[in-house]
């Protein structure tokens, strides 16, 4: 086991039987500790007894090792809000994936929850990584990704008293549809956004969004959720809007089939200097699905 050890002194001039020649010809400084004592009148003992002496204390020193420093990675993942305005922890999951690539890859996060648009703006910047960015080909020529992190259903979300069909994008010919800025519903979507429908921009996520489907400033909200089945999100956002202190009868309907379903992934500004960081982190997210260490993906479809 490796150890550290502190430069070890004798001052001389307490022992005046040994001359300088005596401590100074093997060109050793050495210095003893306060609690450490060589009695005067065994000063002149030869420097091998000295070894003996020093090697017997270094012994029962309390062993370091030798631990590599981790590299700190500032975070940027996108803040959400409940029906109330308060910030919305990070899930479980979430928390357990970075825990565990933390431990795999030798690596410490300094998490930021912002707006997304803030996000990108500063992960572009050079500052740091964002979790939870899907891929488009804009995006490919500023950011390199890591493997998947989950999948990630885009789902179309009205009032029920307002409610439309939605097969396809032509469905939203003429619509208003509210978006958190900076996000993507898929290249498809992204391309026909205030040319076949209108856009409205969210700086944030959450179930705080709703108010304005609720007031009838948008015709229907993307929602950010997993893959699931619509009714599955559907009870879940009618639950969490009933949980806010100014209580109203909207209720909110989700379409069966999502706008689009599309995969996250850690992402950070294009540079070879910087980047082989996202390998390490791809190699620990393949490992842990391999060794169950990690959920499975739930591939898009």
């Amino acid at each position: 086991m490796n150890r550290i050890f502190s430069p070890i002194a004798v001052d001389v001039a307490k022992y005046p039987r040994c001359s300088d020649k005596d401590w100074n010809h093997t060109g050793i400084y050495l210095q003893l500790p306060a609690s450490t004592s060589i009695k005067k009148d065994r000063c002149a003992m030869r420097l091998p007894y000295v070894f003996i002496l020093l090697s017997a204390f270094l012994l029962t020193q309390t062993p370091i090792a030798y631990a590599q420093t981790k590299e700190h990675i500032k975070l940027y993942t996108i803040a959400e809000f409940d029906a109330n305005g308060k910030e919305v922890p990070l899930s479980k999951t979430n928390l357990q994936l970075l825990s565990y690539i933390e431990n795999q890859a030798n690596i410490q996060f300094d998490l930021k929850r912002v707006p997304w648009k803030r996000a990108i703006e500063s992960a572009l910047s050079g500052d740091g990584m964002l979790m939870g960015m899907s891929i488009t080909k804009e995006r490919l020529q500023k950011f390199v990704f890591s493997e998947p992190i989950n999948g990630n259903g885009n789902w179309l979300v009205t009032r029920c008293d307002r409610s439309f069909k939605f097969d396809r994008l032509e469905d939203l010919k003429g619509k208003t549809i509210g978006i958190v800025s900076g996000t993507s519903v898929g290249e498809e979507f992204d391309q026909q956004a205030n040319q076949l429908f209108q856009v409205e921009h969210d700086t944030g996520a959450g179930i705080a969004r709703l108010q304005k489907l609720a007031i009838n400033r948008v015709d229907a909200l993307i929602w950010y959720g997993g893959i699931s089945n619509a009714k599955e999100i559907e009870e879940s956002i009618n639950r969490q809007y009933a949980q806010r202190k100014e209580k109203d009868a909207t209720a909110f309907c989700v379409p069966s089939k999502p706008v689009s379903i599309l995969t996250n992934h850690f992402a950070m500004k294009i540079d070879p200097l910087k980047n082989q960081v996202l390998q390490r982190i791809s190699a620990a997210i393949i490992k842990g699905r391999k060794d169950g260490s990690l959920p499975a993906l739930m591939n898009p479809s």
